[in-house]
């Protein structure tokens, strides 16, 4: 049976439905909310996008908990956790990693906008820069001995 209207007196009690029985909107049934006694599920296969809206905090939390495994502020981060533990973020100025970075790929820095270079800087204080633009390549160490090996032979 449909619910084609809810009056002025709303519902008095919950919605209960049976395993793999959904809750569906849209006139196509486009949008619609499932259990199917394993998992969960929010199914949209209509045209256009799937919105989530809040003028705050979205945050996803581990069932039963206050863990958190996805937070979205509004206008601001998105952080991604790992076992309660902060492991990426973004921010106003990129991207920040807690942890190791690994990748199987290539790790692509552009040349930059003609004024200014690719850098990839190591050290607290940003000690050892590795500098790149169009035309040059440089190395800068702004700290102690810098030593670079070639089969086991130390150059410094």
């Amino acid at each position: 049976m449909a619910l084609t209207k809810i009056d002025d007196r709303g519902l008095k009690t919950p919605i209960d439905l049976l395993d793999s029985e959904k809750i569906r909107f849209g006139t196509g049934n486009d949008l619609y909310i499932e259990h199917d006694s394993n998992h969960s599920y929010i199914n949209h296969n209509g045209q256009g996008d799937l919105f989530i809206q809040t003028d705050g905090l979205l945050a996803v939390q581990k069932y039963g908990t206050t863990e958190r495994l996805i937070n979205a502020n509004s206008d601001g981060n998105v952080e991604l956790f790992y076992d309660s533990s902060k492991k990426f973020e973004t921010t106003s100025w990129g991207t920040q990693v807690t942890g190791n970075f690994v990748t199987t790929g290539l790790i692509d820095l552009s040349d930059g906008n003609g004024t200014s270079t690719s850098t990839i800087a190591l050290g607290d204080d940003d000690d050892l820069k590795i500098f790149h633009n169009a035309t040059n390549s440089e190395i800068k160490n702004a700290t102690g001995t810098l030593y670079l090996e070639s089969d086991d032979t130390w150059i410094t």
